[in-house]
């Protein structure tokens, strides 16, 4: 007989971004981060992948589901799709977002930013996940940056987040390409569908996905947030 390993209960939280680091006249007015929560989501990845391959089947190549790129067409499934699913509540979605004109220069440095908004958002989710019988938490975020500052930005955040942040069980950090997980891609619709709200008060995206979002943050504001 195959070895069969114990199951462990884990909480995966895939977070993605929108904005950049610039914080000139030129620069994005807000920078976001948003987190999706699951404990197990298996009918969502099925459904992902039964997606990928319809599409597939009209002629359109479709590597990763990305929503600023995506065709309209593609979008409208995708967020269907999350709004089907976000009435199960098998994933929850928490977002922060900072007013780059109200962050302090000392936090202006990229890593420095991500790290501390990272570290905001995880002890939200921690928080409210205490209760749950988890043996540990897995987090995948989106890797940015160039290749060339892609060691010391990881660097940065994961040391951070060592010495900072406080979980109940053991937690692993990993920064991917958003290419590398289905949930990644998902976590890129819901960081979207919020970045849109904010910048164009395009509320429709955000309605998709509204059942599961938990928690809207201002980055040092605690309650509540919105544009």
């Amino acid at each position: 007989m195959g070895y069969n390993p114990p199951r462990v209960s884990s909480l995966s939280i895939f977070v993605d971004e929108s904005g950049n680091f610039d914080f000139s006249g030129s620069g994005s007015k807000y920078f976001h981060l948003t987190a999706v929560s699951t404990l197990g989501c298996p009918a969502l990845l099925a459904d992902i992948f039964d997606l990928k391959h319809q599409i597939a089947e009209t002629g359109l190549e479709i590597e990763e589901f990305h929503a600023t790129e995506d065709r309209q067409l593609v979008r409208d499934q995708m967020f269907e799709l999350l709004h089907r699913h976000s009435g199960h509540r098998c994933f929850v979605v928490d977002a922060i977002t900072a007013r780059k004109s109200r962050v302090d220069p000392a936090l202006q440095e990229p890593s420095v930013l991500y790290a501390t908004m990272l570290r905001s958002l995880l002890h939200k989710i921690f928080r409210d996940h205490a209760s749950d019988a988890v043996d540990g938490i897995l987090v995948w975020a989106a890797r940015i940056g160039t290749k060339k500052q892609r060691g010391a930005f990881e660097k940065t955040v994961k040391v951070y987040l060592a010495n900072e942040l406080e979980a109940a069980v053991p937690y692993h950090v990993f920064l991917h390409s958003s290419s590398s997980h289905p949930m990644l891609q998902v976590a890129d619709y819901c960081c979207w569908a919020v970045a849109k709200k904010w910048k164009d008060g395009e509320l429709r995206p955000f309605a998709k996905i509204q059942r599961a979002v938990r928690a809207e943050l201002e980055l040092f504001c605690p309650e509540m947030a919105g544009p």
